[in-house]
């Protein structure tokens, strides 16, 4: 962007992820009114429910950046790649038979991230060393336990060029144990659903604002831009959708620029860290660790924020903020969605709240437990 540019950009107000939901449609482009577009549900870090409209050729850039991301990491488009997501694979309560199926047109093996315990560890990685992945893709809280059962074992036939990470906060020790087991590089890397921002580590461990794919600012607690090493919230602007293009949107995640420029060559800017969230995972009594619970809540539009509580190993409450129009029909929906994650040992108490109480930090944690241990920052983001 020009300088001029920039400056212009600036006197743009801000924009919170409450703006893009109480305006919903209306922050459309009128170009694209009335043409065939996606709408995009996502809970986000806030647990607040968001719809985005995206036009076929910003999915397919989205995709490009992913894909781009992946050959600075050594995989090629084409090669196999294992993947841990946070949508349902197979049914929460099988525990026999296959706990991932096949893409052969992406020549992908999906894996189930909510079936992942102690009495299914092995048969993970006998699939994974079966498949034989160039890339690993997973959430760290759905990789970890397996690197730590790799380690045990000690060690894989598995040799991919690169595991890459998302979604959570990444915590060192775990990126250790990661390329422990795997004797590879850990990658990782930060987006959203919003399409306004995406930064990717390098191989020299550096996190890169991809400046192609949006505008990045770090503002502190005066609303300045921030200084090199100086803790300030991410808002940023995406160049990719023109159908609902979100301009200085407040990201809710706090980063740090770097103070010196990356030695690895790339052309973007470096940051130091990025301070994500920190959110608990759900133990069930049968040992499963069930991270990334907030998808659950793209299910629902009238739904202003929500968490999940563990306060018992066979229950968990759902506390949700809802906004009007919320029916009974959007409360079963939640439900059910809980439900497929955890399996039916688990009880769901669902609760209407006036609000949820942030952290000291002012973060809303969007799944408390009394049993699964934080994910924790490393950068991280």
């Amino acid at each position: 962007m020009t300088e001029d540019a920039v400056t212009a950009l600036l006197a743009w107000p801000l924009l919170t992820k409450a703006d893009v939901q109480q305006a919903g449609e209306s922050m459309l482009s009128q170009e694209y009114r009335g043409k065939r577009l996606t709408q995009i549900h996502t809970g986000g870090t806030t647990g607040r429910a968001l719809s985005i409209w995206a036009t076929a050729e910003a999915l397919q850039s989205n995709y490009g950046f992913f894909e781009r991301f992946k050959r600075w990491s050594g995989v090629e488009s084409g090669d196999r790649v294992a993947t841990f997501a946070g949508r349902p694979i197979v049914p929460p309560d099988v525990s026999t038979g296959p706990l991932w199926r096949r893409n052969f047109a992406a020549n992908q093996l999906l894996l189930s991230s909510y079936h992942i315990g102690a009495a299914t560890l092995d048969r993970y990685i006998d699939a994974l060393e079966r498949f034989a992945p160039k890339l690993i893709d997973a959430y760290p809280s759905s990789i970890e336990p397996l690197a730590r059962r790799i380690v045990q074992r000690g060690g894989t036939s598995l040799k991919p060029a690169a595991v890459i990470t998302s979604s959570e906060t990444l915590m060192p020790e775990v990126r250790a144990v990661i390329a422990s087991a795997f004797g590879c590089r850990v990658l990782d890397h930060y987006g959203s659903a919003e399409m306004v921002a995406f930064i990717t580590q390098c191989s020299l461990g550096g996190y890169h604002a991809n400046t192609d794919y949006g505008f990045l600012e770090i503002l502190n607690e005066r609303g300045e831009a921030a200084a090199p090493d100086e803790e300030g919230e991410i808002v940023a602007t995406g160049f990719i959708n023109p159908a609902m293009p979100l301009v200085r949107y407040r990201m809710g995640d706090l980063a740090k620029w770097a103070p010196e420029p990356c030695p690895c060559g790339l052309p973007f800017p470096t940051l130091s860290a990025i301070v994500g969230r920190m959110d608990d995972v759900i133990l069930t009594p049968d040992g499963r660790r069930i991270g990334r619970i907030d998808p659950i809540f793209k299910a629902v539009s009238t739904l202003h924020e929500a968490r999940v509580v563990q306060q018992a190993i066979d229950k968990v409450r759902l506390e949700v903020v809802a906004l009007d129009g919320f029916r009974d029909a959007d409360r079963d929906a939640l439900v059910r969605a809980l439900k497929v994650r955890l399996g039916t040992s688990m009880t769901i108490e669902f609760v209407r709240v006036d609000s949820i109480p942030r952290t000291a930090g002012g973060k809303l944690r969007t799944v408390v437990s009394a049993f699964g241990k934080s994910i924790r920052p490393e950068h991280p983001g």
